[in-house]
């Protein structure tokens, strides 16, 4: 079906990563042309994963479920001041004026020391799960006062992962807004890459921007590599660029990667030094 199809339907029908505040429609692949999706992302081409998730938003609402968008990434000014800007301002099926503010997410869970406040970790380790909360329903959320009195809706969709290390879940009491019935992957420091890298499995480090869905179509397009080769590329990145680095396993006995492989898993493999800095 293709990339962006795929990452479309992970976009509309993956789990939250909040707790939802209102009714969700679902998209199939049968409302999907490929042909006309194509065009519309190539467009607006862009690297960063954000940007990427919200230009597939933009199309699932206009071109899908068809509102009437009366804003996209609109600026909020007061006083000569650039405040913030508003994700999405639509009328949607119902004809309420809805504001949606959006993201895509992915947090490491440390189990024991939080880092800076938090047990929910960006790889970027400045970010956390409380902040982009707080950030979204304290500060973006209520920007749209500022520019339209009719708003009915207003909402955070986010949407993403979060990653526990090897056997590792959820802890018992979660921070507050995270829903239960979240993406789950794993991560890893570097000195236990061991932990999730074995010979009856192949792997291959995620590009951005295409992050956001995994499946066998796109993976028989892919580099694979066995876990020697990923090892090798692990230490090779690391040396260069000293960051996380996302990756895709997936368990395949017979070396080859078919449609009844098992689904792929997602992990991080972090610096030694991480989340702090070197």
């Amino acid at each position: 079906m293709g990339q962006y199809a795929e990452d479309l339907l992970w976009v509309v029908n993956s789990p939250s990563l909040i707790s939802p505040s209102g009714e969700w429609l679902l998209l199939s692949p049968g409302q999907i042309d490929p042909q006309q999706l194509r065009l519309f992302m190539d467009r607006q081409a862009s690297r960063k994963v954000g940007l990427y998730f919200e230009r597939l938003m933009l199309y699932w609402l206009t071109h899908i479920r068809g509102v009437e968008m009366v804003a996209h990434a609109l600026p909020v000014r007061m006083d000569g001041r650039t405040l913030g800007e508003l994700d999405f301002l639509f009328v949607d099926e119902r004809g309420r004026l809805t504001h949606w503010e959006v993201a895509v997410k992915f947090f490491l869970h440390l189990p024991d020391q939080p880092w800076q406040g938090s047990h929910f970790v960006g790889p970027n380790s400045n970010d956390s799960f409380e902040r982009k909360t707080r950030r979204i329903f304290d500060h973006q959320l209520p920007l749209s006062h500022r520019v339209r009195d009719d708003v009915e809706i207003r909402e955070a969709v986010v949407k993403g992962c979060l990653f526990y290390p090897p056997g590792g879940c959820p802890p018992s009491t979660l921070p507050p807004a995270m829903s239960v019935s979240h993406d789950r992957g794993s991560w890893v420091h570097r000195r236990d890459l061991d932990q999730v890298v074995d010979s009856d499995a192949t792997f291959q480090i995620l590009a951005k921007p295409f992050w956001l869905s995994v499946n066998a179509a796109s993976a028989q397009e892919a580099s694979w590599m066995t876990g020697d080769e990923f090892v090798l590329t692990v230490d090779q990145t690391l040396q260069e660029f000293d960051r996380p680095i996302f990756a895709v396993r997936w368990e395949t006995p017979t070396g080859k990667i078919t449609s009844e492989s098992k689904v792929p898993h997602r992990f991080f493999v972090v610096p030694d030094h991480w989340p702090g800095k070197r």
